[in-house]
């Protein structure tokens, strides 16, 4: 199975509130005997929510993107203050839509370079932001959801 078609069934599955089939695909990637297939997905998770930015927000080929981080109270917070895959898994995002490619292939492998139970983590913080991207919504982009360890 290609990791194009993992994806499309995990969030297939994610989609149709399936959690007990996404729980078990995500520890069964997150203990795979080998780093680079769940670097591949976060990969192609990272590259899908970048696609999904570009469907809401449309801009110049010369804007930059950038993150603003916001606590549990909405106040102004600094993006270390995330955990450290899914600020990783952030900055592979910001990497792609900026077409930072060197960037995001840093990012994604220090996103997936934890414990199962961190590469757990940052899988459900991609498969959430796909979720956030992928709601019709007005032209501004929505928040994304960031969960403390």
């Amino acid at each position: 199975m290609s990791v194009r078609q993992f994806t499309d069934e995990l969030l297939d599955a994610a989609r149709a509130a399936a959690y007990d089939d996404v729980a078990e695909a995500l520890s069964v990637l997150a203990r795979a005997d080998s780093t680079p297939v769940p670097a591949a997905v976060v990969g192609e998770l990272v590259d899908r929510c970048a696609t999904a930015v570009g469907t809401h927000h449309r801009t110049d080929a010369d804007a930059a993107y950038t993150v603003i981080v916001v606590d549990e109270r909405g106040q102004l917070t600094e993006v270390e203050r995330l955990p450290p895959g899914p600020r990783s898994a952030m900055r592979a995002l910001l990497a792609a839509l900026n077409h930072d490619t060197a960037s995001r292939e840093i990012h994604v492998e220090l996103a997936t370079c934890g414990t199962p139970a961190d590469i757990v983590d940052v899988l459900a913080h991609l498969l959430v932001w796909i979720a956030e991207l992928s709601k019709p919504s007005a032209a501004a982009l929505p928040a994304l959801s960031c969960f403390p360890d």
